[in-house]
């Protein structure tokens, strides 16, 4: 048995960021911040320099928004809550505040070890604003939750079903919207309409909040404003949400749920007399996969250009109208260079003359402006620019030789940029706090076209057209009202512009026409769900978009009739407004003092544990982990005792402190440790080890996918042997340096598509005497090979070699490394393996049903599988190889469910006996 010092000290060193040995993706700091702290009467609100102004912004909305959650609980939060603002999405991402990967489709998070509230401005100041609302409302429903509890006595904490927490916190964050109708009347009319007993099955998907927003609209029409705090309140009364919502409303769950199923075919229904899913007005030109905004090059009609995500990577592709096989253009998320591409928030853009595609991407920490050769199918200019963090839709003049694009600086703010296709004579248009972005230069060259929301509307969150005179530099107003029409496109005779707009309550495609002082706005679709990104073909009877239908965003060709005349809305055109709203307006003139950034460590989890053994004894220990408000810098420590008898205390005392710095692109870490063990070694016999020393260790991401990382570590070991009656001590070195690479793709189970890779070098020596003990070399490769939508073949080749007077051994044998032998029954200094395993789905749908409900598992997955491989010391004997069959059930996070059969093969029979192994943990 290995005690709790080893199991701890392995939680540390997995816990590393530095920890050279493991796969996975990196968090990369790219930027290092100057980080200042504000005080308000509720919040500490952390930024840096450049966001200052951002920051104030934030202090006093947070302030506001406070004050009217205080009447909606009925409560308030009596600690400081710590407020962390971001000015852009790229910045957010490289957060220290929780270890996870940020995707971008994350606006905020709330973190519950320290009440954390962390966000970016993602270019809409109402946006950030509505998103803080949300966050804060988390805030207020976990305080709330804790404090009624610990009122009653209720030790164990209850918190909300997530799809409660999120559409509450939607609803009470932003009124309805066109794409939330869209998300759930989508749902209702394609039958994925998901109830309340089944939401596990959406678990965190956009559908989910979106119908925890309309269940709570509902919740508050049937039984009243103030049925939260009737819930609240009552909190500590049931031990489930069903329970509580009894108590609280006198209604069940499963009638309230019956009810508000029904409202929603009541209010979504009539929509079918005069509106079409997608498919029923236009032609799909594409079939599976997430496929949006399309692009035209001139003089090809044949096909267009896209974004396209069909089997986790997102990509640029080339599509046949005719319905052919998509021919890949550019492949994104696997490399440095393109990141992500942004396909949620940037388009395409093809030159005049046809030859070249620009489009925007991440690359280490910033986007960068990509000119890609359609004809030489390669990069001709890749452009950066001091001070700019994101880009989003780029457009080309007509002379082919300038951009223009939406670009955020390093304060957040998003302005429309112009420069030469060499990257030279970058100019802002217009250097405001307003959101300007989707631009598109007219055929003519004398005009850009933006949406905006640079009106006084433009603070409720709403976008309308803007024209922007390229001689004159006045900006006019082509478009205004209470809507949102964004993705502006020019028609090729630069006579119409096209564009999506909600102002009939879904988002359809529109066409204005602009005469002298007046615009002339057709509406083109009446879709039931909704059409986005416009786009015209050359002919001009003929126009593209991406349009949502069956929970998945597909690209469909329009044709249009313009001798229809009817629903033609006529509107002036007006200069628009110097200063519609601006932040002074917003929140007020009162200025909040900063200081710079102060660090304070702060515990982030402190628990014990204890176990017995009838061999070993009692061991026991607790696990502390600080932090500071960042996560930047962090204290991992743990403390443990071992005790055979009440003897020798201090003999088995175990502890081990472990710093880590985060806060920049080098992470590094430093520990100390005073481990003691007591434990049968693989053959059975007693041993006891005491190990004193300390590590260092530095680990440089190259980027999300690439790093190299190394250790050193001098420690003086005691080994008591025992069965040998002998003991060894020393003291010794050991440094390792590793390169680590990961790409992979995964699904529940592990792995499915791209590569990991790791090599490695490592030896140990004693300090004394400069004597080695040993030298290792360990290389790891595993590819996954994509066979379908779901099948993948996974191969795997591992090798191990260590030398010197006390090598180190490897062990093989067990679900992980090689099946149809014992876990860990092959050892030896030298080890070398090879799998190969085919994984395809299984049954999409286990549902087991009990007395007191059901239990759905969605990931149950089937492996064909051939293992080979062998552990050994002086002389390779021969090779061990199985082959056979196995189940993956997910049950959640690392907890996977495997369950393999085996039979051995000396490659000329297989054995007819089967062999069983059984685990927890993902595919390799």
């Amino acid at each position: 048995m290995r005690c709790l010092a080893w199991v701890a000290l392995g939680w540390l060193l997995m816990a590393s960021a530095a920890d050279g040995q493991g796969f996975g993706r990196n968090k990369v700091q790219y930027a290092e911040f100057a980080w200042r702290k504000m005080e308000t009467e509720h919040f500490d609100v952390y930024f840096f320099a450049e966001e200052e102004e951002l920051a104030a912004y934030a202090a006093q909305m947070a302030e506001r928004q406070f004050a009217d959650l205080e009447k909606k609980f009925a409560h308030t939060v009596q600690r400081r809550v710590p407020l962390v603002v971001y000015s852009s999405h790229i910045y957010f991402e490289q957060t220290n505040i929780i270890p996870n990967l940020l995707p971008e489709g994350v606006a905020g998070f709330t973190e519950y070890l320290k009440g954390r509230v962390a966000l970016p401005l993602s270019g809409s100041l109402p946006e950030f604003e509505r998103v803080l609302h949300h966050e804060l409302i988390h805030v207020f429903t976990f305080d709330r939750i804790a404090r009624v509890l610990a009122q009653h006595g209720v030790l164990d904490f209850r918190p909300a079903p997530l799809w409660f927490s999120e559409g509450l916190a939607e609803y009470w964050s932003s009124e309805p919207n066109s794409l939330g109708d869209m998300i759930v009347r989508d749902a209702l009319f394609a039958r994925r309409l998901v109830s309340i007993a089944e939401m596990y099955r959406i678990y965190g998907t956009f559908q989910m909040y979106k119908e925890g927003e309309s269940i709570c609209h509902f919740m508050a029409a049937r039984h009243g404003a103030d049925v939260f705090e009737q819930l609240f309140a009552n909190w500590w009364r049931g031990e489930t949400f069903g329970e509580i919502f009894a108590i609280a409303t006198g209604e069940s769950l499963e009638k309230f749920d019956q009810a508000w199923q029904y409202h929603l075919h009541k209010r979504h229904l009539p929509a079918i007399a005069d509106r079409d899913p997608p498919s029923e007005l236009a032609t799909a030109r594409t079939q599976r996969g997430f496929n949006i905004k399309p692009e035209i090059v001139p003089n090809d009609s044949s096909a267009f250009y896209h974004f396209r995500n069909d089997q986790g990577y997102t990509q640029i592709v080339r599509t046949r109208r005719d319905g052919s096989e998509p021919e890949v253009v550019v492949e994104g998320e696997r490399l440095p260079v393109f990141e992500s591409l942004h396909p949620l928030s940037t388009r395409l853009a093809a030159s005049p003359d046809g030859k070249w595609l620009a489009f925007a991407a991440k690359s280490r920490g910033r986007d960068h402006l990509y000119i890609w050769d359609l004809e030489q199918k390669r990069l001709v200019e890749d452009l950066s620019f001091a001070g700019i963090v994101a880009i989003a839709s780029p457009s080309f003049a007509p002379d082919g030789q300038r951009l223009a694009f939406a670009g955020s600086d390093e304060g957040g703010w998003t302005d429309i940029y112009l420069v030469d296709v060499t990257g030279d004579s970058l100019r802002a248009l217009c250097r405001d706090i307003y959101h300007d972005h989707e631009p598109d230069w007219s055929p003519d060259g004398r005009h850009i076209v933006f949406s905006s929301d640079r009106w006084p509307g433009g603070r409720r969150g709403r976008y309308n057209l803007f024209l922007y005179d390229l001689a004159t530099e006045q900006i006019s107003a082509l478009s205004h009202g209470e809507h949102n029409d964004r993705q502006p496109r020019w028609s090729p005779d630069g006579k119409r512009i096209v564009f999506s707009s909600d102002r009939a309550g879904a988002y359809d495609i529109y066409a204005l026409q602009l005469t002298g002082k007046r615009t002339a706005t057709r509406r083109l679709t009446h879709v039931l769900t909704g059409a986005f990104d416009p786009v015209l073909l050359a002919d001009d009877q003929h126009l593209l978009f991406s349009g949502y239908e069956s929970g998945g965003f597909q690209i469909y060709e329009l044709a249009v009739d313009w001798a229809d005349s009817a629903e033609v809305s006529y509107q002036r055109v007006e200069e628009a407004q110097a200063e519609p709203w601006s932040l002074a307006s917003l929140h007020g003139q009162s200025e909040v003092a900063s200081q710079p950034y102060e660090r304070k460590m702060s515990f982030d989890i402190a628990q014990g544990q204890i176990s017995q053994d009838p061999e070993f004894g009692t061991s026991g220990g607790i696990q502390v982990a600080l932090s500071d408000v960042l996560g930047n810098d962090q204290y991992h420590f743990v403390l443990s005792h071992i005790a055979a008898s009440r003897s020798g205390f201090f003999d088995g005392l175990n502890v081990a402190l472990t710093r880590l710095h985060l806060g920049q692109r080098l992470n590094a870490y430093w520990g100390v440790f005073r481990l003691n063990d007591r434990f049968s070694s693989r053959f059975g016999r007693f041993v006891r080890e005491e190990r004193l020393g300390a590590h260092v260790g530095l680990s440089y991401p190259f980027s999300q996918h690439d790093r190299i990382d190394t250790r050193l570590s001098l420690r003086h070991a005691e080994i008591d042997r025992q069965f040998e009656g002998r003991k060894l001590s020393g003291w010794l070195a050991n440094n390792y340096v590793s390169y680590t690479h990961d790409s992979s793709l995964w699904i529940p189970t592990g792995p499915l598509e791209g590569r990991r890779y790791s090599l490695g070098l490592a030896q140990t020596i004693d300090f004394k005497t400069s004597r080695r003990f040993n030298i290792t070399l360990f290389g790891d490769y595993r590819h996954y090979f994509r066979l379908s939508q779901r099948s993948a073949l996974a191969v795997r080749l591992m090798g191990r070699r260590s030398t010197g007077v006390v090598p180190e051994f490897f062990s093989l044998g067990g679900s992980w490394t090689l099946r149809g032998y014992r876990w860990r029954s092959l050892w030896g200094s030298k080890m070398v393996l090879y799998n190969q395993e085919l994984r395809f789905p299984l049954v999409d749908r286990f549902l087991l049903r009990f007395p007191f409900g059901a239990m759905e598992f969605s990931a149950f997955r089937g492996a064909l599988f051939f293992d080979v491989g062998n552990a050994w010391n002086s002389d390779f004997e021969q090779w061990r190889a199985a082959l056979g069959a196995g189940v993956r059930l997910a049950l959640g996070g690392v907890f996977v469910f495997r369950l393999d059969a085996a039979r051995r093969t000396d490659f000329k029979s297989i054995d007819s006996d089967t062999r069983w192994d059984f685990f927890f943990g993902w595919d390799y």
